[in-house]
């Protein structure tokens, strides 16, 4: 008995070396998997703005490095494992490049709202970000990763991995690591895990857009049924703006001249000053803008847009955008816009690069000229998309001073803070133009400018852009203005006798209603305590995000 016992223990002593024998054979090939995780480790803790978030994405992208490891262990051929080994590498530092960058430019991680936008961004959008937020840091970043896949080549060169043979037992125990990493994955660290994040929103995203494809991009829709319009000559222009925040805007009290053409007509127009955006990204926050859609109800499965309720109002309707119809895919406000009876992509019919706003305003003067009776023209400008220096031309790059009482802590910052306010600037008089051509045909009119949402510009903290986790007030608060030619005020008196009437607050979600009241398009499931232009308009909590009042936070 006492001879089993020895024999037993020297067995299991001997599989003990063995193991770790082959463990240390490996584990120079892990170390090299492991320098991503390295960077992650060491620059995370001065990039990512929480410990919880930090020990987070540390041990997702550990879960995701050990899973590249453990499955080395199951080839053979040398030439696989090494093609293998430099493609892991290579794969992870993309992913820890990709990972990094955005918490060095935005603080946040991504996203399945960011990974929405990314799907929906072109060309010329991707070179705009490039060109906006591809500074020192990231350029050193990237170089430290190419350094990394150098490093890993060289290495793998020299490096013998042909003799390397693994027992069954180490081959079960990369299984089980396999395994139980995919299981944190799955349950506990999905958001951080940038692949699984990728795909399952890729996955949403392609259902959505189906869904919306199929509701929104038709002409007419069975959704609405329109039960009263006014049967005179009218002509409604829709300006929809792109990135911009009524914190830089003259009319609501920015110390900088970027409104000076609508500041003259001031008296002629009606300023809200309390009206934010349900999102801060383009997309969900035109869905929801232009359709029936809501906070409360995000993903309708019978929508309609304002096109299409226009349209089943007997108007002629006229799509003008100067934003590109597609990315990766069409994008959703090019869904809607496809509705119209009249569209026209100005960025497909012209061979510039980079297009200003002002070549929409000959198609919007013959739209204006068109002998329809009833007109609603939808006019999407690129406003001011990123990278705001390509959103003005030279005459109007006005402000070059460096401003003070900003959150700006270099040039670059206060760069951005100029080619922002010329780009509102530009902006102002473009919305004028659109004024002056509408005033010029003396007709029921009104022109309506709202912005998708806005960007913080070193208003609130030291970041450019916009994203739903930062969620700054800049972001959210977007100009909301309306001129009505004489015409309009004088069928529509009731309209201008509202007490308080630019003091609502609103949130666009609710801007179908509003639309719809200032049409004069009624409408079966009209709720005119939606309409910020209507007297039995309530006031109503104002969520963003996962419940958060806006109004108390």
């Amino acid at each position: 008995m006492q001879e089993v016992k020895k024999q037993s223990i020297r067995i299991i002593t001997l599989l003990i070396k063995h193991l770790f024998k082959q463990i240390q054979s490996i584990l120079s090939l892990v170390c090299l998997l492991s320098l991503p995780l390295l960077v992650i480790i060491v620059l995370g803790w001065f990039v990512m703005p929480f410990t919880y978030v930090y020990l987070k994405e540390v041990i997702a992208f550990g879960f995701l490095t050990a899973i590249f490891s453990s499955i080395f262990l199951f080839f053979k051929s040398e030439k696989l494992r090494k093609w293998y080994l430099l493609f892991s590498v290579i794969l992870l530092s993309v992913l820890a490049v990709i990972k990094l960058s955005f918490y060095i430019n935005y603080g946040v991680k991504i996203s399945s709202s960011i990974l929405f936008v990314i799907f929906e961004t072109n060309r010329s959008e991707a070179s705009d970000f490039l060109s906006n937020y591809f500074n020192v840091k990231i350029i050193g970043l990237i170089l430290f990763f190419i350094a990394v896949v150098g490093f890993s080549i060289i290495f793998l060169k020299q490096k013998k991995l042909k003799n390397l043979q693994f027992s069954f037992p180490i081959k079960a125990l990369g299984l089980v690591s396999i395994l139980i990493a995919l299981f944190f994955i799955f349950t506990r660290f999905n958001n951080e895990n940038l692949l699984y994040t990728t795909i399952t929103s890729y996955e949403d995203y392609t259902i959505a857009k189906a869904n919306l494809k199929a509701a929104l991009a038709k002409e007419n829709t069975k959704t609405i049924t329109v039960t009263n319009t006014l049967n005179i000559p009218q002509t409604y222009v829709v300006v929809i703006g792109e990135s911009t925040s009524n914190w830089h805007m003259q009319l609501y009290g920015y110390d900088r001249e970027t409104n000076p053409k609508l500041k003259a007509i001031e008296k002629e127009l009606v300023v809200f000053d309390s009206v934010i955006t349900p999102n801060v990204h383009t997309i969900v926050a035109l869905e929801k803008i232009l359709t029936l859609a809501d906070y409360n109800a995000p993903k309708l499965n019978d929508n309609a847009s304002i096109v299409q309720l226009a349209n089943n109002a007997g108007f002629e309707t006229f799509w003008i955008s100067n934003q590109k119809p597609v990315g990766l895919h069409e994008s959703i406000p090019t869904l809607i816009g496809n509705a119209a009876k009249n569209k026209n992509f100005v960025t497909t019919e012209h061979s510039a690069y980079n297009i200003y706003d002002e070549a929409l305003l000959p198609y919007l003067k013959k739209a204006l000229d068109d002998k329809a009776k009833k007109k609603i023209i939808f006019l999407h400008l690129i406003g001011n998309h990123s990278a705001y220096k390509r959103r003005y031309p030279e005459q109007f790059n006005k402000f070059k001073n460096n401003k003070k009482n900003t959150k700006a802590n270099n040039i670059d910052a206060l760069e951005s803070i100029n080619f922002y306010d010329n780009a509102t600037l530009y902006n102002d008089y473009i919305i004028r133009e659109v004024i002056e051509a509408v005033r010029a045909k003396n007709t029921n009119s009104f022109v309506l400018y709202l912005s998708d949402h806005g960007d913080e510009v070193f208003d609130t903290m030291d970041l450019v852009g916009h994203n739903e986790f930062h969620a700054t007030r800049p972001m959210y608060e977007v100009p909301f203005i309306v001129w009505f030619s004489k015409a309009y005020k004088n069928t529509n008196k009731n309209l201008f006798t509202i007490n308080g009437l630019k003091n609502r607050p609103y949130m666009l979600d609710d801007f179908f209603h509003s639309f719809s009241d200032l049409s004069r398009i009624n409408f079966e499931g009209f709720n005119p305590e939606k309409s910020i232009f209507n007297k039995a308009f309530k006031k109503k909590e104002r969520l963003i995000k996962k419940g958060i009042n806006y109004d108390k936070r």
